[in-house]
């Protein structure tokens, strides 16, 4: 009886948590065709198919990157070394595959830029749950050392990817980007990792309360150090498809990518305290952010200025949850 009840209590929360996400991700998606509404009166021109479809690569690349940010923040976390992540497997893949490289070379250059994000992923989750550094201050150390690694790898000089891999990343299937194709999969194994599986459910218990699933005989710690390991790979992988879109990507091509990936979550409406959030939240936050950096460059700002609109939403997002508990609370 008492099972019943419980599996009974689990659904009801279950259903409750599906009703929020679809709101939340009904409110951002109404945000962001209110933007292709503005958009489409400031400038048409960026509500082209073409210029949609240019966008498309670069809002994938952020997606993959931002799916990767999204775990960390929902376990409570915060990862800085995406930048320096995504700069290291470029490089890996440019300096460890030649111009005219075959499959199984491409491949090999692949796996050890997947490997070292993972890495780099594994030692930021080890220093915060097992040394409890905090998360902050972690990533930034680690983030320094990849930037390093790059550098060392690199010589300082940026090279080119093989072309087998640049005409990959630059494809179309279905008249689809490829890259958007990698990132749509990737959203929907982790969206269905987490919603349907024990160890899912169990990442976003961990999330909502450490102490209640510590309570419960979850292993919290090994969960932390994974999250990391898994953004790490995910950052890797985005760093792979940028250095195939660019063809020759920068020694500090994933610095952008530090405030972009945090922007995504904030503006999918996610919190950084952690607990549930949305997925496909974050996907649309990643396009709206994509757009609207678009958007600001078509009408003539400057580069910098989507730097500033990002650091704008990053404080929003923080503050506004707390300026709701006080008016609450008074």
């Amino acid at each position: 009886m008492d099972s019943k009840m419980e599996k009974a209590q689990t659904l009801v929360q279950e259903a409750k948590g599906a009703r929020a996400e679809l709101s939340q991700t009904a409110f951002v998606g109404i945000a962001t065709l209110s933007l292709l509404v503005i958009g489409g009166f400031l400038a048409p021109q960026s509500l082209s198919i073409p210029a949609l479809s240019t966008m498309l690569p670069f809002m994938a690349i952020l997606g993959v990157a931002a799916i990767g940010q999204h775990l960390v923040i929902q376990q409570r976390g915060f990862d800085i070394s995406v930048a320096g992540t995504i700069s290291l497997s470029a490089v890996i893949v440019t300096n460890f595959a030649e111009r005219g490289a075959g499959p199984t070379g491409i491949v090999l250059a692949v796996l050890l830029a997947l490997g070292a994000g993972t890495a780099v992923g594994t030692i930021n989750g080890l220093i915060v749950t097992l040394l409890r550094v905090p998360p902050l201050v972690t990533t930034i150390g680690v983030n320094a050392l990849a930037i390093g690694a790059t550098v060392y790898i690199s010589g300082g000089v940026p090279s080119a990817v093989p072309d087998a891999l640049g005409a990959l990343a630059l494809g179309r299937s279905f008249g689809v980007p490829n890259t958007f194709l990698v990132m749509l999969a990737i959203a929907a194994f982790v969206v269905f990792f987490e919603r349907r599986t024990v160890i899912g459910r169990q990442f976003i218990a961990i999330g909502t309360s450490p102490s209640a699933a510590r309570a419960l005989g979850i292993r919290v710690t090994s969960y932390g150090w994974l999250t990391y390991a898994l953004a790490g790979l995910f950052f890797a992988l985005a760093g792979v498809l940028l250095a195939g879109f660019v063809s020759v990507p920068t020694i500090m091509c994933g610095n952008e990518y530090m405030l972009s990936t945090v922007a995504a979550v904030v503006v999918g409406g996610n919190s950084l305290s952690g607990g549930r959030a949305s997925i496909p939240a974050t996907i649309i936050g990643a396009f709206f952010l994509t757009y609207l950096g678009q958007l600001v460059l078509s009408v003539g700002f400057e580069r910098s200025t989507q730097d500033v609109v990002k650091a704008t939403i990053i404080i929003i997002g923080v503050a506004l949850p707390e300026i709701v508990r006080r008016m609450r609370g008074n």
